[in-house]
């Protein structure tokens, strides 16, 4: 079967949307998955498409390379954020071609999460857009449960369920526990791998591998064609990879390239 493969932002942390895009490119990506939306952390850039800069410079490279926008981040639900805040981003997201945005959970207010993942769907609905929801430990969304009832206590058409292998692995998630769930429910898979080892949540390496040092896909002690085969076919793969040792020893470009390399060999030794 052949499959579809996207580089995401935090593969690659810091490079600009377009240049993120050429970059896949080269590499013989599909498309690309940019963080549109910053989530303020220390050092981190702000690519908002509201700057027309950004919007007109990604649209061109867009078409001077005919790859896709999968799917763009993070639109996260806070305190203190509205997530109306996100409908300019969204909307000219939609203009050059997205298909998702990726949602994550930061409150332990459940009800202000719920209205607020609810608002989230319908500004997507008006652009076309799904939205996937992701779980992760050190988020206020723990586990597969815990996404699942939200999905289903927002009853919304357009609303799915993210799987990224490293935090699934994390919170103890199976073959057969996502075997469970409805097929028409998983949105796109964030591919990674990692070690088996699972730290507690207040451990530096909770955050720190998720944001530097994820390993190349089939190198870990993830469960990672279990997982696949319990999601089942996806529209395609959006390869989150950060790992800053390989990116200083392979530069960008090679990194990038070694993440499809790895990903693609591993699909056709496990036959996915």
């Amino acid at each position: 079967m052949e499959h579809k493969f996207s580089l995401a932002y935090l593969t690659v942390p810091g490079t600009h949307p377009a240049d993120l895009v050429e970059l896949a490119a080269l590499c013989g990506y599909d498309g690309v998955s940019p963080r549109f939306i910053s989530m303020r952390l220390p050092g981190e850039p702000d690519f908002s498409l509201e700057n027309d800069a950004v919007y007109h410079s990604v649209r061109n490279v867009l078409e001077c390379t005919s790859l896709s926008l999968m799917d763009i981040e993070l639109a996260r639900i806070a305190d203190g954020i509205s997530v109306a805040s996100y409908e300019k981003n969204i909307a000219r997201a939609a203009e050059l071609g997205a298909g998702y945005i990726i949602t994550s959970v930061w409150t332990e207010d459940r009800a202000f999460a719920l209205n607020e993942l609810k608002k989230l769907c319908d500004l997507a609905e008006k652009y076309h857009l799904l939205v996937n929801l992701e779980f992760m430990s050190f988020s206020s969304v723990r586990t597969l449960a815990t996404a699942r009832r939200m999905i289903q206590n927002a009853r919304r058409s357009n609303l799915r369920l993210m799987i990224d292998c490293l935090h699934a692995h994390r919170a103890g998630v199976t073959q057969a526990m996502l075997q469970t769930v409805p097929r028409e429910l998983f949105g796109f898979v964030h591919l990674c791998d990692g070690p088996a080892r699972i730290p507690p949540v207040d451990h530096p390496d909770m955050t720190g591998v998720a944001r530097s040092g994820r390993l190349y896909t089939g190198q870990g002690g993830i469960d990672i064609a279990g997982l696949l085969r319990g999601v089942g076919e996806v529209p395609y793969y959006s390869i989150e990879l950060p790992n800053s040792l390989e990116m200083e020893s392979r530069g960008k470009l090679g990194h990038a390239r070694r993440c499809l390399e790895t990903a693609k060999t591993f699909f056709a030794e496990n036959e996915l």
